[in-house]
Parts: C-alpha cells; sequence; structure tokens
C-alpha cells in the first residue's frame, strides 16, 4: 500500500516537472484519437481507408486554421491601444462609486485606488492572452509530428496486442479495455464537442444581437471553457459578463444580456448534457471537482480541459481487474461498475472451453 502511494506520488510529480515533454503528447493523442473516430464516421460512408483518414485530418486542419483566424484577428484589436484606453478608462469609471462608498469607512480612497487599478492593466491581460495562443502554436508543430507518428503506429496497434499476448482471455481483456476506453472517449468528445459549439453558437448570436466588442472571441471562449466541467461556463459567463459591464456600464440591455447567457448555460450545462453524458461515464461528481483541482496543478488549463477523458481512461483500466475494483467503484458515480464487456470475456471463455473440451474427446 505505502509503495503503491509512493509511486502515484511519483507519477504525479513527474507529470509536473515534465509536462512541456509530456502535454505535447497527450494533446497528440487525444487529436489522433479524435480523428480516428471522425475517419470511421467516413468510412461508414463508404469510402476507404485512406480517404477517410485524409478527410478526417483535412477537418481537424479547417478547423483549427478557423481557430486560429477567429483568435489572431481578435487579439490584434483587442491589444491595440485606443481599445486598451477605452476599458482602462471604463475600469476607472465603474469603480469609482465603489471607492467613493469606502470613504464612509475611514478607509483611504485614493491609497486603495491606485494599488487596485495599478494591479489591473488590461494591456497585461491581453498581453496574457496572446502569450497564451503564441504558446499554444510553438508547440503545433512538435503535436504535428506526434499525430503523424500516432496515425500511422495505430494501423499495426491491435496485430502488435495480439502478438504480444498468447492467453486468449488476457488478451480478450485488453481488448476489451481498449474499446471500452475507445467508445467511451469517443462519446465523450462526440457530446462535449455537441454541446459545446451550440453554447458557443448560441451565445454568439445573443452578444452580436446586443453589439458587444469581440463577440465572436468571447463565444470561442465560452467554447472552449464549455469543456471544462462545473466551474468552466461558471467562468466563460463571469468573464464575457465583466467586459460587457465594463462596455455597456449598468443597464436593462445588460440584465437581458447575462440573463440570456445564463440560460443557455443552465439548458444545456445542467439539462440536456447530463441526460447524454455523465449517466453513462459514470464518474462521481465530487472525483470530477477533485480532478479539476489535480490537473490544473499538474498541467494548468490544458489539464483542466483533459481532466474528464483522463479520469474515464483510468476508472475504466481499474474496473477491469479485481485487485483495484474497489478504487474504481469509489471513483463512480454509482455504487456498481456497468461492466457490459465483461459478458464479451465470457463469450471468449466458453469458446475456449468448448474448444479444449473438443480436442480432449478427440
Amino acid at each position: 500500500m505505502i509503495m503503491t502511494i509512493f509511486l502515484v506520488i511519483a507519477i504525479i510529480y513527474l507529470l509536473y516537472i515534465w509536462a512541456f515533454l509530456i502535454l505535447p503528447f497527450v494533446i497528440a493523442l487525444l487529436i489522433s484519437f479524435w480523428i480516428i473516430s471522425v475517419s470511421s464516421f467516413f468510412r461508414n460512408m463508404w469510402m476507404n481507408t485512406f480517404f477517410s483518414y485524409l478527410f478526417s485530418a483535412f477537418s481537424f486542419f479547417i478547423f483549427f486554421f478557423l481557430v486560429f483566424w477567429i483568435i489572431n484577428s481578435n487579439i490584434e484589436e483587442m491589444t491595440s491601444p485606443k481599445k486598451i484606453e477605452f476599458y482602462q478608462n471604463k475600469l476607472d469609471l465603474v469603480t469609482t462609486p465603489l471607492f467613493d462608498y469606502l470613504t464612509k469607512f475611514n478607509i483611504d480612497e485614493n491609497a486603495l485606488k491606485e494599488k487596485i487599478l495599478t494591479n489591473i492593466q488590461f494591456w497585461e491581460i491581453f498581453g496574457t492572452i496572446t502569450w497564451v495562443v503564441t504558446s499554444i502554436i510553438s508547440n503545433a508543430g512538435l503535436i504535428i509530428i506526434y499525430i503523424l507518428f500516432i496515425l500511422l503506429e495505430h494501423r499495426f496497434f491491435r496485430e502488435k496486442v495480439d502478438l504480444m499476448i498468447s492467453n486468449p482471455l488476457k488478451k480478450s481483456k485488453i481488448n476489451s479495455i481498449i474499446n471500452k476506453i475507445k467508445k467511451d472517449v469517443r462519446w465523450y468528445f462526440f457530446i462535449k464537442t455537441l454541446t459545446s459549439i451550440s453554447t458557443g453558437v448560441l451565445s454568439y448570436i445573443t452578444l452580436f444581437s446586443f453589439w458587444v466588442d469581440f463577440a465572436l472571441f468571447w463565444a470561442f471562449i465560452i467554447f472552449t471553457l464549455n469543456f471544462i466541467p462545473t466551474i468552466g461556463s461558471i467562468i466563460a459567463v463571469s468573464i464575457v459578463s465583466i467586459f460587457a459591464i465594463l462596455q455597456f456600464w449598468f443597464n436593462i440591455n445588460l440584465f437581458f444580456l447575462i440573463s440570456i447567457l445564463i440560460s443557455i448555460q443552465i439548458l444545456i450545462w445542467s439539462i440536456i448534457e447530463p441526460k447524454l453524458m455523465w449517466s453513462r461515464l459514470n464518474l462521481s461528481p465530487l472525483v470530477i471537482l477533485l480532478s479539476l483541482w489535480l490537473w490544473w496543478v499538474i498541467w494548468w488549463v490544458i489539464g483542466m480541459l483533459l481532466s474528464v477523458p483522463i479520469m474515464v481512461i483510468i476508472n475504466i483500466v481499474l474496473s477491469k481487474f479485481d485487485s483495484t475494483r474497489p478504487i474504481s467503484i469509489l471513483l463512480s458515480e454509482k455504487w456498481y461498475i456497468d461492466d457490459e464487456d465483461e459478458i464479451d470475456i465470457e463469450k471468449t471463455r466458453q469458446k475456449i472451453y468448448k474448444f479444449l473440451k473438443k480436442k480432449l474427446k478427440k
């Protein structure tokens, strides 16, 4: 037990200090999985394997090209001196009544105002956004290389597993783990992408209708942060609301804008998404919340985006072995584990038994 705890701590520490090497590979692995999943869709449309992978990769690059165009075009406008000065002046205007109110409590208004406003500089905020985007782009080349090698390796992965494991029962169990991971992670990304796109599109229509600055950029931020469970939608609406307050000040339009954005999040995040996804993934809400914190510490925002699929994979693997099944039950939302793949293992076991029985009779 002590050795197991020590090993887990050591793995977490290595993931933290080697994040610059491991994280691009993890991102490439998940993108490759997404490409493979989309390619299976194209194959179902009577397309051969080569063209299905080609169209899948092409759709992936088109999507990220559009993302890059949205971010790049908006950042240029956001970082313009005119916009920075506009929002900085608006911040001064918004906070003035608050500072005036604090003078009733014998608080030095000028000192407090100077201390707070000097730490909130919009050129630094927008500069941070630019830095994050630049960091992602700088790793894009390495991620693309990883993706190419993963896709090449994927063609022979199943054959390698069959050759590596001679025991039919073990082979069946490993294959069931792989199939379960592929199925659940594919379902997670499909539903999460669908709900995130829906949230982003509805938010963009709302923001554009109210003439909010950088509506397309904020819609993309809402789309991205919606991949962070539980707190992602709260953070997204909070960020957009703060900038909307600075742009419009407090009025009836601002009230309707924030109300509509919150209603969209409640409709999709609290009603539609749980019915489609969480009952199938079978992860405890507390585990999801704690995993968000853990992966935030290890890999920052990217860790939060990847926390759920990582925990889904860990929980599936733990559920397949008797020694770790209690841990899997602890991580699960239900008190039992849905292990439909065990049926396939039992069928394989019966086939082997019948085959050996016939051989012995001979």
